[in-house]
């Protein structure tokens, strides 16, 4: 079957043109977390349907140098300390209530891609105890994918997302989805930021979502004629 190139590698290509293969970043975790337990929790850069996951030493610009936050329930987010295992970095954190936990990264990296000033996120939410429907409403990245179901995902249900921005939805974004087989799809949210997709396989996906805007400013001391931005989740499919 052929391979879906995503919309994210297809924008890194022309904006990083020092960088050809610059691709996505992603968090890779289980959808449920116990009490009391020590949760893993994985972060790459590459390209997920086809298994390319870059050695750290290789990641674009200063992308490495991200800031993995954690969101527990009624508290403020906390920074979790990472360790590099060559072609990703891995840490824990060990839920003490329950509730939805987040885990999220925004990095928007120091080398403009020509004109153009981009940024990665990532955002994956953690049910701990009774399976529920995540409540995003105490994140509002630049750019994020919300799940609008969780609880025992199965192979041949049709799965929901809603895209956002600062909490506010974006209508028509584009959204490929991916999985592990090396299947991929690009969708186009409707005006309410909603996109409906089959989980036509079992095992984890990752869903990327991206914005470009032609709009002018300043990063890091150079100035840019255009922004692009973009955002995974990963879910795994039972």
């Amino acid at each position: 079957m052929k391979i879906l190139i995503s919309f994210f590698t297809f924008l890194a290509v022309l904006l990083c043109s020092n960088n050809g293969y610059a691709h996505a970043l992603w968090i890779e975790t289980s959808s449920y977390g116990t009490l009391n337990q020590a949760h893993e929790v994985k972060v790459y850069y590459g390209e997920f349907a086809t298994n390319e996951r870059d050695q750290v030493d290789k990641w674009y610009s200063d992308v490495k140098d991200f800031s993995l936050m954690l969101h527990t329930p009624g508290k403020e987010p906390i920074k979790l300390q990472l360790t590099n295992k060559g072609d990703h970095f891995s840490g824990s954190f060990q839920p003490v209530v329950a509730g939805t936990y987040f885990l999220s990264i925004v990095k928007a990296p120091k080398d403009l891609g020509g004109k153009t000033k981009y940024e990665f996120s990532s955002l994956v939410p953690v049910i701990v105890g009774k399976p529920t429907v995540p409540d995003y409403s105490s994140v509002k990245n630049p750019l994020q994918i919300e799940l609008l179901g969780l609880s025992n995902v199965k192979k041949g249900q049709s799965l929901q997302a809603k895209i956002t921005s600062h909490g506010k939805v974006v209508p028509q974004a584009k959204v490929s989805v991916f999985s592990a087989t090396g299947w991929g799809k690009e969708f186009v949210a409707d005006e309410n930021g909603l996109l409906t997709f089959d989980a036509l396989w079992s095992g984890p996906y990752v869903l990327e979502a991206s914005t470009f805007a032609e709009v002018a400013g300043e990063h890091e001391g150079k100035p840019y004629a255009s922004a692009w931005q973009g955002s995974t989740t990963f879910i795994t499919v039972k």
